[in-house]
């Protein structure tokens, strides 16, 4: 089996009955040390992904001829994740309007899978938020939350959706169109404060 980091060939120091799990334990801590992050594998051509990722991971390093991992610094990572972010949020904002006008038109069923495309953006707009601030290991205290807790602030989006999904349930139209009228565009509103205050302490992003 050859290893190759960001195409450069490396010893992997591993026993020669080790995992690719461990394999990659290895790996993290070295690229760790330097500041970098593994952003991919592949192994024999193949990128691992999805769900068989755990599966391959136990897999012996052996059975490999050649692994490839990719890093990125924490940094890069961060900005494509803001922006990201910042772009669904934009594409779902103008959504969330066209779902509350279908259901003022009784079209529900063409409304409800748009909103069930904007809540699944919305959650991955949470998560990416929540991966910047850990990526970069950010200390709450020094983000600019206009005296929010950061906590808080992020919990509001989610309560919001928590109503939503309530609405849905209910099958309470009138309900589901005020909140995506009068209380969603706060969540947005949490999401657009938390993405330019990790921004403004990303480096190369002040």
């Amino acid at each position: 089996m050859e290893l190759f980091v960001d195409d450069r060939k490396l010893e992997p120091g591993t026993p020669p009955d080790a995992r690719l799990g461990e394999l990659l334990d290895v790996v993290k801590r070295r690229t760790g040390e330097i500041g970098r992050l593994i952003v991919s594998i592949a192994c024999d051509g193949i990128d691992i992904t999805g769900e068989r990722f755990a599966e391959i991971l136990a897999k012996p390093v052996a059975s490999f001829e050649r692994i490839d991992m990719h890093t990125a610094e924490p940094a890069v990572l961060v900005v494509e994740a803001l922006d990201t972010a910042s772009r669904l949020l934009d594409a779902s904002e103008q959504a969330a309007g066209q779902v509350v006008d279908l259901l003022a038109q009784g079209k529900s069923a063409t409304a409800m899978p748009r909103l069930a495309e904007c809540c699944q953006a919305w959650l991955q707009v949470h998560e990416g938020i929540c991966n910047a601030i850990a990526m970069l290991d950010l200390d709450p205290d020094l983000l600019d939350l206009g005296g929010k807790n950061l906590l808080l602030i992020m919990a509001e989006p989610l309560e919001q959706l928590k109503q939503l999904k309530e609405s849905v349930e209910a099958n309470d139209h009138v309900l589901l169109s005020d909140i995506l009228t009068y209380e969603f565009p706060e969540a947005i509103s949490a999401w657009r404060t938390l993405i330019q205050a990790v921004a403004a302490h990303t480096p190369g992003e002040q």
